[in-house]
């Protein structure tokens, strides 16, 4: 299975995403952890790599799992830990080797291109108190089959 670590840093009612050209989607700053690494580490590293700040008091906010299925079996196990931070050091970088850097505002989450289980655990975290768990299953196209997700164990989607 497959960790990645991801941080939503939240500044002036707006979010900062990446969109990355593979698919023209946007996504939190993140990446694969290493195998020595602690989760808290890689998302402070991952954040540094791509976008040049350092995030401070980052926040695990939710623990996901993306499965790829073909019908019969998972293709593709995932699980993403997710990281709130309201306060960074640091000057943003022009450009990153990863995709394009940008400040989102909130109300642009609905419509701009994302992974479906992306923005709804993004507005949770912006919306809901706790830690989330998630599981998302999607087919082999990246179509979204089916989602749930709680937070204090009440179900959100």
């Amino acid at each position: 299975m497959q960790r990645i670590t991801n941080c939503i840093i939240e500044f002036e009612g707006r979010i900062l995403l990446m969109k990355k050209p593979r698919r023209g989607w946007w996504y939190a700053p993140g990446g694969k952890m290493e195998h020595d690494e602690l989760v808290p580490e890689a998302a402070e590293r991952e954040v540094y790599e791509e976008t040049g700040l350092t995030i401070k008091s980052p926040e695990l906010r939710a623990i996901v799992t993306h499965l790829v299925s073909d019908g019969e079996s998972y293709l593709e196990k995932r699980t993403m830990f997710l990281f709130h931070a309201k306060a960074f050091n640091g000057t943003l970088r022009s450009t990153s080797k990863e995709g394009e850097l940008a400040w989102i505002p909130e109300a642009e989450l609905e419509t701009i291109p994302m992974d479906e289980a992306d923005r709804v655990v993004t507005r949770a975290l912006l919306h809901e108190q706790g830690l989330m768990f998630g599981t998302f299953v999607y087919d082999q196209h990246r179509n979204l089959l089916s989602k749930k997700l709680e937070a204090g164990g009440r179900r959100i989607s």
